[in-house]
């Protein structure tokens, strides 16, 4: 079903298939649209494809920094190829864990505590 994110990337890609596709990195790109800072975050709903950007610049890390970019693999590989979902990290904890922020998370946007199934990180900043 469409909501305001996917409808967002639907124009911004002047594609309507976009308007019911998955949208955990539609919401990040949507963030970051709303942040001013979507030329360096990057937009790609494909998060396979997002997390590659973030490699091909040398931007890709294995270590959680606040604002950066987390790809998930349910899978629980760490193979680029097989990330499933991307979110944004709010805040890092002293055991590793993070906080983050994430769109279609059970259908909506909410604050997650993470401990697994993380690829990498994408660092824009």
């Amino acid at each position: 079903m469409p909501n305001k994110y996917t409808r967002w990337y639907a124009d911004l890609m002047n594609s309507s298939y976009f308007s019911t596709a998955p949208w955990c990195a539609i919401f990040v790109a949507w963030v970051a649209q709303q942040s001013g800072v979507r030329a360096k975050v990057g937009t790609d709903a494909y998060t396979p494809t997002w997390a590659e950007f973030y490699a091909n610049k040398g931007q890709w890390h294995s270590a959680p920094k606040v604002g950066a970019i987390v790809f998930f693999d349910w899978g629980g590989s760490k193979n680029r190829a097989n990330i499933d979902h991307a979110a944004i990290v709010e805040k890092v904890f002293s055991d590793g864990t993070i906080q983050t922020i994430e769109g279609n998370s059970s259908g909506r946007v909410q604050q997650v505590h993470r401990t697994s199934s993380i690829v990498g990180y994408g660092y824009w900043a």
